[in-house]
């Protein structure tokens, strides 16, 4: 379901386009690869999901690798939100669903080291994702001190 060393028998790249709209590329290469670490913005792409209903339209994250080039099958995907990364120059699935057969599956690139798993905004996608996941509901509020466009909140 997700995973590095792909290529194009893989699966197609998905990301979104400049206009919004979600693209399934399937011309050969690599997969999975991201540049340095750094603060990103999220933009919420699905505001009626239960995982990101309430959530700012655009959020900033913690210092993090922004994840560019993922393939797989990207069937019964649902990206929720993106980035957009200088590396790749598209618009990246950071926040997904996927429906599994009888399963529901949740998948976030996001959260690579202590310091990014701090991050508020991580952590409240975390715990929903994974209450949705389990339930196919979200009942968990988000944090008060959720980030902002344009300002991270982390945890001590």
């Amino acid at each position: 379901m997700v995973g590095g060393g792909r290529s194009e028998k893989s699966g197609p790249y998905l990301y979104f386009d400049d206009n919004g709209k979600l693209i399934r590329d399937p011309r050969p290469g690599r997969g999975g690869s991201h540049g340095p670490q750094h603060e990103f913005v999220v933009k919420v792409r699905n505001k009626k999901h239960p995982i990101t209903k309430g959530m700012p339209s655009t959020w900033l994250h913690a210092k993090d690798e922004l994840y560019d080039s993922l393939r797989g099958p990207a069937e019964n995907v649902n990206v929720l939100a993106t980035a957009y990364s200088e590396k790749s120059k598209r618009h990246e699935p950071m926040i997904m669903t996927i429906a599994y057969g009888k399963g529901r599956v949740f998948h976030t690139p996001m959260g690579h080291a202590d310091y990014s798993m701090k991050c508020v905004g991580f952590q409240d996608v975390l715990r929903r994702g994974t209450q949705w996941s389990v339930h196919g509901e979200v009942k968990i509020p988000l944090s008060e001190n959720f980030p902002k466009a344009d300002k991270i909140s982390q945890l001590p």
